[in-house]
């Protein structure tokens, strides 16, 4: 409901002309969890910039089965396949952030 108000952070540290941006947002219960997923049309090289300000820093390193952490499960136009380019990760949260054909994909999660 707030979201309605005021943007998230996620949408709110998006680069200006950013276009067809989805979000999604389940909070589960008391405990705090949460994941909350976005998807917006921004170029390539406003990819890095907008990592950095939602706080994922650290470069994915393409080392799937190692390091590589999935993409959260989400709505039907959700849709990432490649693996994130950055992440950020601590007890009990993270952040992943990717880029395909054309779409910034975030995907914050608590647990």
């Amino acid at each position: 409901m707030i979201d309605k108000i005021v943007p998230s952070k996620a949408v709110r540290d998006l680069p200006d002309g950013a276009t067809e941006i989805h979000e999604y947002y389940k909070d589960f219960g008391i405990t705090g969890d949460f994941s909350r997923l976005l998807k917006a049309r921004i170029p390539r090289d406003q990819v890095q910039p907008y990592a950095l300000r939602v706080g994922a820093s650290n470069e994915e390193q393409g080392n799937a089965g190692k390091d590589y952490l999935s993409w959260t499960g989400g709505p039907d136009w959700w849709s990432p396949k490649a693996p994130p380019l950055y992440f950020h990760q601590e007890q009990g949260y993270r952040i992943l952030v990717g880029w395909e054909d054309g779409f910034v994909y975030f995907d914050a999660v608590a647990w």
